[in-house]
């Protein structure tokens, strides 16, 4: 992948956690960990007691930039497609 700032090839890897992984509004830091009680709060990676949460991202080492795609719900090292 291009990285959208500079051009130049991204580095496809994770970022991971022993909670859940969520992008939450503000600049201020949440007392409560769980995202799901903040509107306009998107999970990236869903809690699993016994692997932590995963995400796939992208990181470009000229930029300093870390991209990651919540649109594709397989991004999620957790998600599991319901049948």
């Amino acid at each position: 992948m291009k990285c959208p700032y500079c051009s130049k090839e991204m580095e496809k890897g994770l970022i991971q956690s022993p909670q859940e992984l969520a992008w939450l509004e503000g600049e201020k830091k949440h007392m409560i960990s769980r995202a799901s009680v903040y509107e306009g709060s998107v999970i990236l990676s869903r809690f699993s007691y016994f692997k932590g949460s995963a995400v796939t991202a992208f990181l470009c080492r000229n930029c300093k930039k870390v991209l990651v795609d919540y649109a594709d719900p397989a991004s999620d090292f957790n998600y599991r497609k319901k049948n």
